[in-house]
């Protein structure tokens, strides 16, 4: 009443009804509390996932630079011994645009630096899957539910969201790769927002789905413009290869 709990005398003990009456209770607040861990484990499991994300979203800044390299190496088969004053951090694009620059005039140290990249393009790639792999599990089996019939669905749902994303340039597996994580992204979007509408009745939870579903709209943003660049530089490349 007013907000306020009220006390009210239904009865003895003894009496059959009371006894139904506190059993109801009883079974109201174990529903409760079910759901309310169920919710409090929906969200660790979310975190997990979310962070597995959050690495696709960042490594998805270098995809442009590293379908470039791939390339490189596809062209060439040239090799360089390692050298102190090389790096195999994956450089920005301005920065790989000017090293190979300087390579094609010539310039011996611009050569090796530029090796040492295309050389260690295949690992960062590799980590790049695996880090797509092990988000996609995570996420499939939190909207499967244990179901092997929806998890299945599931997995066809993403294979065909990809190659609609690819399109024309399916022949290409780094950037099937990528079209991979972009339909991944916008399932985690959709789960965050059926989440957030499921969390109506715990403040808690309807919070923190909010700030979830609003981070993971951000991602698959930035994940998408990352696919439209790397889908651009693989048509500049195919587009050079036939000239």
């Amino acid at each position: 009443m007013g907000g306020k709990l009220q006390k009210r005398y239904v009865g003895r003990l003894s009496n059959p009804i009371v006894g139904v009456l506190i059993r109801e209770e009883q079974l109201r607040k174990a529903e409760e509390a079910a759901r309310s861990a169920a919710l409090i484990a929906e969200i660790e499991t979310a975190k997990k996932g979310e962070s597995q994300l959050v690495q696709i979203a960042r490594s998805s800044d270098g995809w442009k630079v590293l379908l470039r390299l791939s390339n490189l190496q596809l062209r060439s088969t040239a090799t360089f011994p390692m050298s102190k004053n090389t790096t195999t951090d994956l450089p920005k694009l301005q920065e790989l645009t000017r090293v190979c620059r300087l390579a094609n005039d010539g310039d011996q140290a611009a050569n090796r630096q530029l090796y040492q990249w295309v050389n260690a393009a295949p690992g960062l790639i590799d980590q790049s899957i695996n880090a797509l792999a092990l988000a996609r599990e995570t996420l499939l089996a939190t909207f499967a539910s244990e179901s092997a019939e929806t998890l299945a669905l599931l997995r066809v749902k993403l294979e065909r969201e990809a190659d609609e994303l690819v399109g024309t340039a399916e022949g290409d597996p780094l950037l099937k790769h990528y079209a991979e994580a972009v339909a991944l992204a916008k399932m985690d979007v959709m789960r965050c927002s059926l989440a957030r509408m499921r969390a109506d009745s715990d403040l808690y939870t309807m919070r923190y789905w909010e700030g979830a579903l609003e981070r993971s709209q951000k991602r698959w943003e930035r994940i998408h413009k990352a696919f439209q660049k790397a889908r651009a530089e693989h048509a500049n490349a195919k587009n050079k290869r036939r000239r």
